[in-house]
């Protein structure tokens, strides 16, 4: 069994594309949209209470859709995620240094 950087650093710029556009349709579901409206009603405008209240939900909705591509649910998953997602823009599917 492949562990999950392993399976992460895998993916294509083509499959990096689907798991983006998951990502993105994941903040459209009616759950997650009613848990980042509370998150942003919460925050009243307050850039630190931004970060506070709307980021922590933004990044559970994506780590949701992520974990399924391989990359683990903590912090070295989520940083794993943005190093490479620039890369995979490139279209060569590596990560920029």
């Amino acid at each position: 069994m492949a562990s999950a950087s392993a399976q992460a650093a895998a993916l294509s710029a083509e499959q990096a594309k689907v798991v983006l556009a998951e990502v993105i349709q994941a903040f459209s579901a009616p759950e997650n949209a009613v848990r980042m409206d509370e998150a942003r009603d919460n925050a009243c405008n307050d850039m630190g209470k931004m970060l506070q209240f709307v980021l922590p939900v933004a990044t559970q909705i994506q780590q949701e859709v992520i974990k399924a591509y391989g990359f683990s649910c903590d912090g070295e998953g989520r940083s794993d995620w943005g190093v490479k997602v620039p890369g995979w823009g490139e279209g060569d599917g590596s990560s920029r240094p």
